[in-house]
């Protein structure tokens, strides 16, 4: 009979990998690791080892006593076996971390993924939450992918006990989950890199709805809705800048109007008689200048 639980192929990490497809790639090997009874207790939480060393080959493991049934009973050299044959398991798959650093130099089944997100930089930091303001939306991807990069990198760095870092000076007691209120700052967050003004329209549109329902609930039809949305936004803007481009149009007539009649002047005529003669501030039009040339006798006479 198969074997029903068989883990999916395992994959190699590469050498660019997101946190999400970090994550597939970790709950898969453990899975795998998992369904063999000898790799099994080294993937607690609180399971750790030793450095491999000249001086300490054993890596702090002993042997079972009495207390342990004797099927399952293990010597300390059989215990770091079957972990550095784990250990191997692992670094086949992950070809971007040297062998040793995970065969020989791990303390933890956590320690590893801690180290292999080092590599990526993603690792559990507080510094690592600051990076979430680079987010932005890439151009030629869809709306949900940006999505789920937003929500798998909030994910990420919710706060579990197996980390070091404190909050308040405090350690973390529990794993944090996702809060109703952290979802709907998701949600802000991906409409408003999708386009600054998205949020304000879908309050408009969805006023009713959210008068009883919260950001993240309605996120269904706002994604359904989403291009009739974007092309409102267009349209709008659109229009704003023809409504400029209108009122921008008589006053630029008027200046062309007036250079026009700049270029008509006369440009030898800077200043002569019959301008002083009639009290001209600026050179006459030509049909102005005719007219006082027929009059010219009269006007000196």
């Amino acid at each position: 009979m198969a074997n029903t639980h068989r883990a999916p192929k395992q994959w190699c990490l590469t050498k660019i990998e997101t946190v999400n497809s970090f994550e597939n790639w970790r709950q898969n090997i453990i899975y795998t690791l998992s369904l063999d009874p000898h790799f099994a207790p080294f993937l607690g939480d609180n399971v750790q080892w030793q450095k491999k060393t000249r001086f300490g080959p054993n890596r702090g493991f002993l042997n079972d006593g009495e207390d342990v049934a004797e099927a399952n009973r293990r010597t300390r050299e059989q215990k770091v076996s079957m972990l550095e044959l784990m250990l191997g398991q692992i670094a086949n798959y992950c070809p971007v971390i040297s062998r040793n650093t995970i065969v020989k130099n791990s303390t933890s089944i956590e320690n590893i993924w801690q180290t292999i997100r080092l590599h990526y930089g993603f690792q559990s930091t507080g510094a690592h939450f600051i990076d979430f303001a680079a987010i932005h939306f890439e151009p030629n991807e869809r709306p949900e992918d940006l999505y789920q990069r937003i929500m798998a990198f909030v994910e990420d760095n919710l706060l579990r006990r197996d980390t070091q870092i404190t909050h308040h000076g405090g350690a973390i007691e529990e794993d944090e989950e996702m809060t109703p209120s952290l979802e709907n700052f998701v949600v802000l967050t991906w409409l408003r890199l999708i386009h600054t003004d998205l949020p304000k329209l879908v309050k408009q549109r969805y006023g009713t709805e959210l008068r009883s329902r919260t950001l993240s609930s309605i996120k269904p039809e706002v994604s359904q809705a989403l291009d009739s949305l974007l092309e409102e936004l267009r349209n709008s803007e659109d229009a704003k800048v023809m409504r400029a481009a209108t009122s921008n149009f008589p006053a630029k007539s008027k200046f062309v109007h007036e250079e026009k009649l700049k270029l008509s002047y006369p440009r030898s005529i800077k200043s002569c008689p019959l301008c002083k003669a009639t009290g001209q501030t600026r050179p006459p039009l030509p049909q102005q200048v005719l007219f006082l040339t027929e009059q010219r006798p009269k006007i000196h006479g």
